[in-house]
């Protein structure tokens, strides 16, 4: 039985709107994403033969060598971005717990 997870589908990152309409993606789901592309991509290279990207009649032949590369590269910046957002998260105070008075 495999432990790692190349199986598992690919999923959206969940979307959050903020009570001012920004929009926000929560920082573990959007390097849960590049990891996880990273290993699909990795994956369909195992067997050594040239990858096939596309669907219907545009497809592309990609070398093993080339999507182990952008693999790489998307681990690359799933570490640098959970560096940035450590750094973020050590100097920025943990929101105030809800209050159990909502009546002013």
């Amino acid at each position: 039985m495999s432990t790692d997870d190349d199986d598992m589908p690919l999923a959206a990152p969940r979307v959050d709107v903020a009570p001012d309409g920004r929009l926000s993606v929560p920082a573990h789901d959007v390097t849960a994403l590049l990891r996880s592309l990273a290993r699909s991509w990795a994956h369909s290279t195992r067997d050594g033969a040239p990858v096939r990207a596309g669907e219907g009649r545009q497809t592309v032949r990609l070398e093993p060598a080339t999507v182990q590369a952008l693999a790489g590269t998307l681990e690359q910046i799933a570490d640098e971005l959970d560096v940035q957002f450590i750094g973020v998260a050590g100097r920025t105070p943990p929101p105030p717990p809800p209050s159990a008075d909502t009546e002013d």
